[in-house]
């Protein structure tokens, strides 16, 4: 057989995609093929994409190439089957140049490179020996709470990857908390919509934000860790130790903690304390946790990761928490009706104790060229035990009623979980045509057990006598046994065609199954008998079918749309075991999507984009029985409740100038919902109240942010603003008239720091926040509440060893309820010394709460109640610690 016969019977076309350490497709880069008989140069597209035809050669090399990024050689034996080879992704890392002493170049601070914001850490000023946590503190728009939350550019980060791989199962704590800030080349906030979305390349759900760090190339092979411990006055004590081990994407860490100081070291899974809730990012960063109750917590982690071949990666983590909490608390809910209120003042405490174990894997293989799978299995069980005690004054307003009640419960709450999420993609021989299939399943199981004591006498606060002329005493001693099952199972079918170089189609297809089981018993323990009324045996289940078309147009990266239409037909039923009842409820929605984000320039972008979802009602909302665990407020469920639907329209703008380090964003979101579940408020009699729920129409919402960062004077004066704008235009029912809350909450926040290279640090922090609701069934008051924070923070360092730091902050507070108002001041103050190599070892002398006000207060509006809350918190203690830092540099591979 001749040279050109082998040749041409090996003919082979080869294609793949290259892409940056975000995932993000690069376009311009240029791809150098050779063999002993070839050598063709391609460049990528918008996609990310190349393609060499009529290839031959016993085996093949490619050579990517771009400014900016590292040169990358690779090397493939010539031995795939069929004429069509597809490779997978080459990830392209950004390049990290040596230059001459001589030259000075000034690194790029931030690069948007579409949905990926990029800080690049050499252009700020990051102190030796700091953590990821503070290295986040200097980014621009990037806020870290007192908590540990991240805030990027308005959102919450989910996870943490690290060289684009889940750090200790992606767990944010973990990562900011224990990475050196000196590994890291560049720190990436990515808009990350889903493995699904991924594989397809269809964009049309919400993204989450998520955090990926690219590690420098001389950080990629070291063991690191650290080991901390501290004890202080009011038998206050921290204990902690961290290993971590990177060997060139090989990840082993073992983590550990235990404290009574509110320190939350890892957020793996870990409950948070009785009575906590969401706060403001306008709080300054400092030491004290702002958690609701005072926190014993005991917690330990194993995370590994490895390319266990070519083709199969693997990842998992086991966790184990163990939180006790106690909280102290009062707090006036006032719930408005019609012509008069109800006021209720309470005062309680509530201790619990959580036991959390999760175990997660995610394992990822590249069958062939064409093939990829991923399986996703996870395991949690929960135990919790609480004691609720608490005493409650409830006032009618217009006939003078008072109702005294004493509430006692034990509650001990079991939660088996185990879910599995598998995802399916074939590559066709046709660049850009694909087949992806995910499915999900979950099982949830929990088990309740409760005893309850609840007291309580109704009298006139005129006469003071009982209100019926008897003693009019309501008194329930009972055990509530719960048992319940969910099950949810989820598929998503898509196929894509490609329709040219910059356009595709999907045609895509949606299961969702929820099924629910309920037994629920009540044992009277004076009446020694079961409360038939109360007890349920209930099944409901909620079932949707989705089939839609999305075509999506990129044109170059500057402008992207895609328009979409979806029909869902849905089916909500329910069915009582014990008496033949049955309800349902079938819908049709007919949902279009559109998405259009442009490019302006290189430094600006704005989106615009359409999302039609919707929300199935909660178990509590349907079920078909009078919930009288709390004796004044009773609930009753509706069975014939429809799923909601969302019509949600987000536009976003964002600037970035580069060179001069600022940076802008803005986002508005409008929400407006059909057949919205809400409430239904009744007074059948005294200060007892019954809520039941209906679907109705009417609400909507807005809600809008802002974000403006720049240096003033130099890089060492940052100045950053940020402001939000809620406006709900909630509905609710009182004795079946329709009410209209109108709810409109203001926050405005300015914070400056200023910094001196090894000498001092200094942040200072104002934020103002008005809370104004109106309501539209009666002529009322308006209600408003004000809150001031006022605070400023500081780090100096006197030497190389010697450094010292505080935290004051001031809150005012005017408009809440005066049973719950307080108006704290926070001081915090520290002295630490460095020493052994390297300043490895760091002792530290602190004080917290040096003025012992610390105390959370909150409002909350929801309908036709406000909640204004006061909860205790970590008060004065001082501690002296020790921490040492661990690490080695392994010896390099040879060969």
């Amino acid at each position: 057989m001749s040279v050109q016969a082998v040749a041409q019977h090996h003919r082979k076309e080869i294609s793949g995609v290259v892409i940056d350490t975000a995932g993000t497709p690069l376009s311009g880069v240029n791809v150098r093929l050779t063999t002993i008989l070839d050598t063709v140069l391609a460049v990528t597209d918008g996609n990310g994409a190349y393609r060499f035809t009529d290839i031959i050669g016993p085996e093949f090399r490619l050579t990517f190439s771009m400014i900016g990024y590292k040169i990358l050689d690779k090397s493939y034996p010539f031995n795939f089957p069929g004429p069509v080879v597809q490779l997978l992704p080459t990830v392209l890392p950004p390049q990290q140049t040596l230059l001459k002493e001589i030259v000075i170049n000034r690194v790029q601070p931030i690069v948007i490179k579409e949905d990926t914001v990029q800080y690049n850490m050499d252009a700020f000023n990051v102190r030796q020996n700091s953590l990821l946590e503070e290295a986040l503190k200097l980014l621009p728009n990037v806020q870290v709470r007192r908590d540990g939350t991240v805030i990027a550019h308005g959102k919450q980060i989910s996870r943490v990857q690290v060289d684009s791989k889940n750090f200790f199962g992606g767990e944010v704590l973990t990562a900011t908390r224990n990475l050196p800030a000196e590994f890291i080349q560049s720190i990436q906030v990515i808009d990350y919509y889903g493995d699904m979305a991924n594989s397809t390349g269809i964009k049309d759900s919400e993204p989450e934000k998520i955090l990926n760090i690219v590690l420098k190339e001389d950080k990629k092979r070291i063991l690191f860790g650290q080991v901390t411990g501290g004890g202080g006055t009011v038998d206050r004590y921290i204990g902690s130790l961290g290993i971590n081990n990177f060997n060139d994407g090989q990840e082993f860490s073992v983590l550990g903690s235990l404290n009574n100081t509110n320190t939350s070291l890892f957020s793996y899974g870990a409950p948070t304390g009785a009575g906590a809730r969401e706060r403001g990012n306008s709080d300054l960063t400092g030491m004290i946790d702002p958690e609701d109750g005072v926190n014993t917590t005991n917690s330990v982690g194993v995370s590994y990761s490895d390319d266990v071949s070519d083709k199969v990666s693997i990842y998992g983590k086991y966790t184990f928490t163990n939180r006790k909490n106690r909280t102290l608390g009062n707090s006036e809910t006032t719930s408005v009706l019609e012509g008069y209120s109800i006021v209720n003042q309470e005062d309680k405490e509530i201790n619990t104790d959580n036991i959390n174990h999760l175990m997660a894997w995610d394992i990822e293989a590249q069958l062939n060229d064409r093939n990829y799978l991923k399986i996703s299995p996870n395991i949690s069980y929960s135990e919790v035990g609480s004691q609720h005690a608490s005493n409650n004054i409830y006032r009618r307003g217009h006939e003078q009623i008072l109702t005294d009640r004493n509430y006692l419960a034990d509650e001990n709450v079991s939660t088996p979980n185990f879910d599995m999420d598998v995802l399916y993609s074939r590559a066709f021989r046709k660049p850009g045509r694909k087949f992806v299939v995910n499915m999900q399943g979950k099982y949830a199981q929990r088990d309740k057990l409760e005893d309850i004591s609840d007291v309580s006498r109704n009298i006139s606060m005129v006469t003071g006598e009982p209100v019926t002329g008897g003693v009019d005493v309501y008194d329930l001693t009972q055990e509530v046994k719960s048992d319940n099952q969910n099950r949810v199972g989820r598929l998503k079918a898509s196929y894509v065609e490609p329709i040219d170089n910059s356009s595709i189609l999907e045609i895509s297809y949606e299961y969702n199954y929820t099924a629910i089981d309920s037994r629920r018993s009540v044992w009277d323990l004076d009446k020694e008998r079961f409360v038939d009324s109360l007890g349920i045996d209930y099944s409901y289940f909620f079932e949707s079918n989705r089939v839609g078309l999305v075509y999506q147009m990129e044109q170059s990266k500057r402008f992207r749309y895609t328009l979409g239409f979806a029909v869902q037909p849905l089916l909500l039923q329910g069915q009582t075991m014990d008496i033949d009842t049955t309800t349902q409820h079938r819908n049709v929605n007919l949902i279009p999507s559109a998405g259009f984000r442009f490019r302006i320039n290189d430094e600006s972008e704005w989106s615009i984009e359409y999302l039609g979802t919707n929300n199935q009602p909660n178990f509590s909302q349907i079920q078909p029985i009078r919930d009288v665990t709390n004796s004044q407020n009773i609930i009753i469920g509706n069975a014939e409740l429809k799923a909601e639907f969302v019509n949600r329209i987000t536009t976003r703008f964002r600037q970035t100038k580069l060179g001069k380090n600022r940076f802008f964003e803005a986002q508005l979101a409008l929400n407006q919902v059909q057949n919205k579940i809400v409430t239904n408020r009744r007074n059948p009699s005294n200060t007892v109240q019954e809520t039941s729920f209906r679907n109705t129409s009417g609400y909507f919402d807005a809600r809008g942010y802002y974000m403006y960062s720049t240096s003033m004077i130099n890089d060492n004066f940052q100045l950053n603003l940020n402001g939000t704008t809620d406006y709900v235009n909630n509905v609710s029912y009182i004795n079946d008239e329709k009410n209209f809350g109108r709810n409109f909450i203001y926050s405005q926040a300015v914070q400056m720091r200023f910094m001196l290279e090894d000498m001092i640090e200094t942040e200072l922090n104002t934020s103002y926040t008005f809370n104004r609701t109106r309501y539209s069934l009666r002529q009322i008051d308006g209600i408003n509440a004000n809150s001031f924070l006022v605070g400023f923070a500081g780090k100096g360092y006197l030497s190389d060893n010697w450094a010292f730091g505080f935290d004051l902050s001031h809150r005012l507070n005017s408009g809440y309820s005066a049973f719950v108002n307080a108006n704290p001041t926070l001081l915090n103050a520290y002295i630490e010394y460095t020493f052994l190599n390297n300043n490895m070892a760091l002792l530290r002398l602190q004080g917290f709460d040096l003025f012992n006000q610390n105390t959370g207060v909150t409002r909350e509006v929801s309908g036709t109640d406000i909640l204004d809350m006061r909860n205790n918190r970590l008060t004065r203690y001082f501690m002296l610690s020790l921490n040492i830092r661990l690490q080695k540099y392994p010896s390099k591979k040879s060969g």
